[in-house]
């Protein structure tokens, strides 16, 4: 993965000239992805480009970013890949004002405080947990069934028998 800069030093500037930033990370190096991220020594990638620019006197930040990302499904609890796609705006409001309220009702953009050292990784980091599936699961995935050991008692059939006793027994 290429190394890129990870803080862009007035994010209102950047809006104002229209810059624009692109990079690559592995995704295991973000650490709320992390806690989301199968265990794997595998690299996975994250590319991603923020683009500045100004719309009726605001500043605004483009945040696009795709990543290819191993979790574990939640139905057979093996291994999936999830496409990641991302592709949002964020108001830029300087810090101590408040965010716009009023605005809130509009879906294409969310109102983030900003200052110097707009932290990149971090906006990319919300960005994609805000995108990731709640409950990752394969396309073809059916509920795992039990191996063939030649057992096919439930395991919950010891309950039963603990309800028909009335409980467990306890020394008095």
């Amino acid at each position: 993965m290429s190394h890129q800069p990870k803080l862009i030093p007035d994010p209102f500037e950047f809006a104002r000239r229209e810059d624009a930033l692109r990079g690559e990370l592995d995704a295991r190096n973000l650490p709320r992805v992390q806690d989301v991220l199968r265990k794997t020594e595998e690299v996975q990638p994250v590319s991603y480009a923020l683009r500045g620019y100004r719309l009726e006197g605001k500043s605004y930040m483009a945040v696009e970013a795709s990543a290819e990302l191993l979790m574990q499904c939640q139905r057979c609890l093996g291994d999936v890949r999830c496409t990641v796609e991302v592709d949002s705006r964020l108001l830029l409001v300087p810090r101590g004002e408040p965010l716009p309220d009023d605005e809130l009702e509009e879906d294409d953009f969310d109102p983030v405080h900003a200052w110097r050292d707009f932290d990149v990784l971090a906006a990319v980091e919300e960005e994609l947990l805000l995108a990731l599936p709640l409950a990752p699961t394969h396309e073809d995935c059916s509920v795992p069934v039990a191996k063939g050991n030649g057992d096919d008692t439930s395991p919950f059939a010891a309950l039963r028998g603990f309800k028909a006793s009335g409980g467990a027994k306890t020394d008095d």
